[in-house]
């Protein structure tokens, strides 16, 4: 059975390459390679890229999974309408899979990628709270510069039929549901779910992909979503989108599901980008928990929801 680990990179595609870095480099990731068509931007972790760029009209491409055997490589080539195992082309290389995934969203595993060499980032801020000081005789001066991303957290689709694609999540790539959403008034009725990787008793993220049920002419990636260093980063990163004149599109605010503190923005072609710190970690004996979709269920504070976040 193919169980994925870990979301390791996100793939668009946009008509500027210059324009994309540049937004890129603002929101906190690092050039890991580039040619004439196509850009690799990595964070301070070991992942050797964790987004890519391709020149074109502006589209999401696919979103690439981790795999820990070649066995599930060549299981995933087995499915319908997959591609045959072929080399990796971006870096760190290993070999890739590219498999048809729910609503014909393109899903790449790759198995054997090289590790990068981590990139050297400020260390978390120690915080003095009111029953407990760790910070004495030091000051607090973290500096202003974008939010240093490390790595790439999870994908959000909009989809036709949200609990056949966390069927297909479930049964095809080992995933494991964390938390529906559902209309507040019609339990019956999925709003979203997360889910997130099995890694069995090692610990994993509340949500690698969540799948938000959709209307059929509004399919399509919704946001992909990085980690900081700590809440702090992600104000500081907020502070600075801002002065770069970038769109903000809801932030700074605390997730309910997930725990996260984030932060939203669009690159300039309205794909949504997400900082985020302090995020849930789960095995797999979690039980799945079922929630409203209302305002106070998808934050416990921060701004009002934006009226187009959802679209």
């Amino acid at each position: 059975m193919i169980k994925v680990q870990d979301v390791i990179a996100t793939n668009y595609r946009v008509p500027d390459l210059d324009k994309m870095e540049k937004f890129l480099t603002d929101f906190g990731m690092v050039r890991a390679r580039r040619d004439a068509s196509k850009l690799y931007m990595r964070g301070a972790g070991t992942l050797p890229y964790m987004t890519s760029v391709e020149q074109g009209e502006p589209a999401f491409v696919s979103v690439t999974f981790r795999v820990e055997t070649m066995a599930e490589l060549e299981e995933a080539a087995k499915l319908p309408g997959s591609s045959a195992i072929t080399d990796a082309t971006g870096p760190g290389g290993g070999k890739q899979v590219s498999i048809k995934g729910p609503d014909d969203f393109r899903i790449d595993l790759v198995h054997g990628q090289q590790a990068a060499e981590p990139l050297q980032v400020r260390e978390p801020l120690q915080v003095n709270f009111a029953q407990q000081k760790n910070r004495v005789f030091t000051l607090q001066r973290p500096a202003n510069e974008p939010a240093r991303v490390f790595r790439i957290g999870h994908c959000v689709f909009k989809v036709t039929n949200a609990d056949a694609a966390v069927a297909w999540f479930r049964d095809t790539l080992g995933m494991l549901i964390t938390d529906r959403i559902h209309v507040p008034d019609n339990s019956k009725v999925t709003l979203g779910t997360f889910l997130r990787c099995n890694k069995g008793k090692n610990p994993a993220d509340h949500h690698s992909i969540l799948c938000l049920q959709s209307e059929p002419g509004d399919i399509k990636v919704h946001h992909s979503s990085y980690e900081v260093q700590d809440p702090d980063a992600v104000h500081i990163g907020h502070y600075w989108l801002k002065q770069g004149g970038y769109k903000s599109e809801w932030g700074v605010g605390r997730h309910l599901l997930g725990s996260q503190v984030f932060d939203y923005w669009r690159d300039p072609w309205g794909h949504m980008f997400e900082h985020y710190a302090d995020g849930d970690l789960l095995d797999d004996t979690a039980v799945p928990g079922d929630y409203p979709g209302t305002q106070e269920n998808l934050a416990q504070w921060g701004p009002e929801l934006s009226p187009t976040f959802f679209q």
